[in-house]
């Protein structure tokens, strides 16, 4: 991912090493600026930071709409004429940190008080979660509508199966965090609900709420190898306390 922009007399030039990250990564890269003039001109406070704010708001240019993680700048405060200057930066996302959609999204400020410019990034969830969420597809028939940044986690949005024993199921939400480095499920069940206690018999809608927490043992194996049948257990407790609850 590139990018320049000019603030005469200084041109900027920044390069990541990738086009997309996964939420706790590394954005690393280099930054450039080179002074075009005849005189010596500041760089204090000038660098490079990671910003997360409202896509519409940055659209807009409203003032404020990008709120700062970290920082990185030029040791040099001092860039002389025709002279450039380059910063190696190493950004850390935090582990549950927001990531990209519809509305919000991270970004890669950069240039004076490292907010002149700026790269929209895309950042996905941990591929931890994407493999749950294949497991819920695979054995359980769970097809995901869309997933979204939650508080401190990412959430996603199911369709549930339309077989017999999950007829009563009106959706899934799923919200994944990590806590230190354990995995925290948080399962939100819409479930209908035949209501027999009034004149009219009716049915509504009940919201189940169900939390899992894992430990790296129990859901991973090693490097990118998850602990499939335990993944699989905690799942199936979880569906287990809201299916068979038919309405018919």
């Amino acid at each position: 991912m590139k990018g320049t922009f000019f603030s005469k007399p200084l041109e900027w030039n920044i390069e990541t090493d990738k086009e997309s990250w996964a939420q706790g990564e590394s954005v690393k890269g280099t930054l450039r600026v080179k002074n075009h003039g005849s005189e010596s001109i500041s760089l204090e406070l000038s660098g490079v930071g990671l910003a997360h704010a409202d896509i519409k708001k940055v659209h807009a240019r409203t003032e404020g709409a990008m709120k700062f993680d970290v920082k990185e700048t030029f040791s040099d405060s001092e860039l002389q004429a025709n002279e450039s200057k380059e910063l190696l930066f190493n950004l850390i996302l935090p582990s549950n940190c927001a990531v990209t959609d519809k509305k919000a999204s991270y970004y890669l400020a950069y240039g004076k008080e490292a907010s002149e410019n700026h790269l929209m990034l895309k950042i996905e969830p941990k591929p931890l979660f994407g493999k749950v969420i294949g497991l819920l597809d695979t054995f359980h028939r769970f097809k995901l509508k869309e997933y979204k940044a939650a508080k401190n986690g990412v959430e996603y949005k199911l369709i549930p199966p339309t077989s017999r024993d999950m007829a009563n199921l009106e959706s899934l939400n799923l919200i994944f965090s990590m806590s230190g480095e354990n995995l925290q499920m948080d399962f939100d069940f819409q479930v209908k609900k035949l209501e027999t206690e009034s004149v009219t018999t009716k049915i509504t809608k009940v919201g189940v709420k169900i939390q899992k927490v894992l430990t790296p043992r129990e859901y991973s194996l090693g490097k990118d190898m998850i602990n499939q049948d335990t993944l699989l257990k905690s799942l199936e407790s979880a569906i287990s306390e809201v299916k068979l609850k038919s309405v018919f």
